[in-house]
């Protein structure tokens, strides 16, 4: 396919990205005032922040092997359903939280829901818009994202300066109702366009089987070591590890704030940009071609680093952006089509929970091991981790292009 070939219309394209929009742009109102609010509204001690988002982020790992199941039985619908459900009511909680006793079911709820979601989005898709849309969908998605998640943190801000307690009480409820919003969407989607598969009873039987293929599958355990290394080295230390390094270059939070603009800005531009390229080289060249962009992006951000004055910084570290933006872009619509074909007949929820669960670890343990490293043994040591995690990243995929090579001759277009 070239770039000049028109795209047929999706049906239900429209409302699955007005939903994403809805719960995007609630994430979005929460990104920058979280952490705020824990600390100056319910008082609680760093330690106690900690704990918020350890529990948040444990309890979307531990939900995994309850979504596969949903996900098998019941189709994805059910698991979407209650995903949002769950998100909904820990958020609500944590609006009318007023003490750790609550904060901490609150944030084990919508962990958990987000976990869920996450485990079962790409066999949801998929149902609802084939395989051969799948990174179109995913294109549009990671765009929406980026420009909700705007919309939503300089509203926020605004909302919480001019009625305070009030203002984070908004924010909160808003968001609750986001995922609630996303969740009838989905449903509804999945009632007119994709249908709840038939489960048999030598496949409930097998279920359990089924359920451990992912991780017993030495080709794709390739592509999951992968996916892990390109979330703790990139995808998962945008928002906490790139901050703390900018931040020891003496850049102001505007400063900051700027390069982080630039990186958003640039997801919003470039994604469509960036889908045309992955259709054209494919998944896996779009993949290296993301690894060569992030390393580039390194490199300048180095520069950053050792530059004397603030107007370099800042310069460098908007190129430093937008750099990181074209990897994000690449790697948006080529990772989960390449789980799609990797996974058995009848086996897709285990595939793609198992990349949840791969996804989910990896955030978690970004800023575990990447802030100490910073902390203790200087930027150069983050420097020399990164560019060991990129070529991990790189030999993984080899590996996982060497031996699905027929598998992968030619990449899907979308129509």
């Amino acid at each position: 396919m070239t770039s000049a070939t028109p795209r047929a219309p999706l049906p239900g394209y429209g409302a699955f990205l007005t939903g994403w929009g809805a719960t995007t742009f609630g994430s979005g109102l929460m990104l920058p005032i979280t952490v705020t609010y824990l600390r100056e509204i319910l008082h609680l001690p760093l330690s106690g922040v900690s704990v918020y988002f350890a529990l948040f982020a444990l309890s979307g790992l531990g939900v995994n092997p309850l979504a596969i199941r949903l996900g098998r039985a019941h189709g994805p619908g059910t698991a979407v359903a209650m995903a949002a459900v769950l998100q909904a009511s820990g958020w609500g909680l944590f609006a009318v939280a007023d003490s750790m006793a609550l904060v901490v079911p609150a944030a084990a709820l919508s962990g958990a829901g987000t976990g869920m979601y996450y485990a079962v989005q790409t066999p949801l898709l998929t149902r609802l818009f084939g395989d051969g849309a799948l990174s179109r969908v995913l294109s549009g998605q990671n765009r929406t994202t980026a420009l909700m998640m705007t919309v939503g943190t300089l509203l926020s801000g605004q909302v919480v300066h001019r009625f305070g307690v009030d203002g984070y009480t908004a924010c909160l409820t808003a968001n609750a109702l986001s995922y609630l919003v996303h969740g009838a969407v989905l449903v509804s989607l999945v009632r007119k366009h994709g249908a709840v598969p038939v489960v048999r009873p030598q496949d409930a039987r097998s279920s359990r089987r089924v359920r451990g293929t992912a991780l017993r599958d030495p080709v794709f355990l390739f592509l999951l070591v992968f996916q892990f290394s390109l979330v703790i080295f990139g995808l998962g230390q945008f928002d906490s590890v790139v901050p703390a390094i900018l931040g020891n270059a003496q850049l102001s939070v505007t400063a900051i704030s700027i390069v982080i603009a630039c990186n958003t800005g640039g997801v919003i531009i470039l994604q469509g940009v960036a889908l045309r390229v992955v259709e054209r080289i494919g998944y896996v060249g779009a993949l290296v071609a993301a690894i060569v962009s992030w390393t580039a992006a390194l490199a300048v951000l180095g520069c950053a680093l050792l530059a004397s004055s603030t107007l370099p910084k800042v310069a460098l570290g908007a190129v430093f952006g937008v750099l990181f933006a074209v990897g994000e872009c690449l790697i948006a619509p080529s990772v989960q089509p390449l789980v799609t074909r990797t996974a058995p007949p009848n086996s897709l929820e285990s595939y793609a929970a198992a990349t949840s669960l791969a996804h989910g670890l990896g955030t978690f343990l970004a800023p575990l091991i990447l802030l100490p490293v910073v902390e203790i043994a200087g930027v150069a040591a983050y420097f020399v981790l990164q560019l060991g995690g990129f070529g991990l990243a790189l030999y993984a995929l080899l590996s996982f292009r060497r031996r699905t090579a027929r598998l992968l001759e030619t990449t899907p277009t979308s129509h």
